[in-house]
């Protein structure tokens, strides 16, 4: 179902599309509110001002849909060529905004973009790159807020397109990413890390529309939980349209749970409508800390906690080369070592 109308989508508690969610949370999210205005949008430190921002698809749940309906603030910035820094702050009370992100054809960008703060808030993010750009954006969710992301990309014929995501330390986190192709010949790569702590949740559903001809995607998700409250849910589609001809998609999640009692919930789905495809494929797993492999390094003199570090390090680490932002790789570790959980175990 898409529709603008809230009343189009099923109860809560009726949907599968809910069914991870804790439901009195995603509840507060569905009562009216007044967007506070509260929440700011700053380009390599610089006020960003209100502008035109257009949203790219049509809701496709009951909080998209109400929180538009409540939309007032957009704002539109034309990526810079390089590198550039864009932050999303929130410390005041419930707000709703709309970022919409630029390139223009044969552009090579690099975009670090950050959500913080301690409000309540929700976010649609639309990334729109022309033909032939090549656009790289890490997003970094942190601080103490509780916030769903909406975040839209549309990818023209013969760009490339990486998107990375950083979700840390989040009480609350809904993110929702979706990409789809405008022309032929493009490619998606969208990368993410999710580590989960004390009592918090993160949802991450991701959905990749293969709708034209020879175009290609990579998804390929981790997370770790430290907390025996901590939950964690990631859903990954992958749509080959039937005029996806020639088609190559694979998406993968693999998930660490390093306390008891931490759950976490992987659902790969891949829809095919076109046979003639180059290739499609998923996979998922949720693992734990193998005795064995500590017990290996302890006997090489490696002591119980350094061996766990160099577990947990190592099953980020090649995620992590592949983003290929070094602000990304510094923030994760500076995370780890607040927490604690490099080695599996709470600060």
């Amino acid at each position: 179902i898409s529709s603008f109308d809230p009343k189009a989508f099923k109860d809560l508690k009726k949907s599968e599309e809910w069914k991870y969610d804790p439901i009195e949370k995603v509840e507060e999210f569905l009562q009216p509110f007044q967007p506070s205005g509260c929440a700011c949008v700053l380009l390599n430190g610089t006020l960003v001002p209100e502008g035109d921002g257009q949203k790219l698809l049509t809701p496709k749940d009951k909080v998209e849909a109400q929180a538009f309906s409540i939309l007032k603030r957009r704002f539109r910035i034309e990526i810079l060529e390089g590198k550039s820094r864009i932050e999303v702050k929130n410390e005041g009370e419930e707000d709703c905004i709309l970022l919409s992100l630029y390139a223009k054809a044969g552009q090579n960008s690099n975009v670090l973009l950050t959500f913080d703060g301690k409000g309540k808030a929700i976010y649609f993010l639309e990334v729109e790159a022309e033909e032939e750009s090549c656009v790289s954006i890490t997003v970094l969710c942190q601080g103490e807020g509780e916030r769903f992301i909406y975040d839209t990309t549309r990818i023209s014929s013969m760009a490339k397109v990486k998107r990375n995501l950083l979700c840390l330390g989040a009480k609350f986190t809904r993110y929702a990413s979706r990409a789809f192709f405008s022309g032929s010949h493009a490619e998606a790569e969208m990368n993410g890390i999710y580590f989960i702590h004390g009592d918090g949740f993160a949802e991450t559903r991701v959905r990749v529309a293969h709708g034209l001809p020879d175009c290609k995607s990579r998804v390929s998700y981790r997370g770790a939980l430290l907390g025996s409250k901590a939950k964690s849910a990631w859903v990954g589609e992958s749509i080959i349209g039937k005029d996806g001809k020639g088609s190559d998609s694979y998406e993968l999640n693999k998930n660490f749970v390093l306390t008891p009692g931490a759950k976490s919930f992987s659902e790969p789905q891949l829809e095919i409508k076109n046979g003639d495809i180059l290739a499609a494929g998923h996979s998922s797993s949720i693992g734990y800390f193998d005795p064995n492999q500590i017990f290996y390094l302890r006997s090489r003199g490696i002591e119980e906690k350094e061996a766990k570090e160099m577990i947990v390090s190592g099953f980020f680490e090649e995620l992590l080369s592949q983003m290929g932002s070094d602000e990304a790789k510094e923030e994760f570790e500076q995370f780890c070592r607040r927490t604690g959980g490099f080695n599996g175990s709470q600060a």
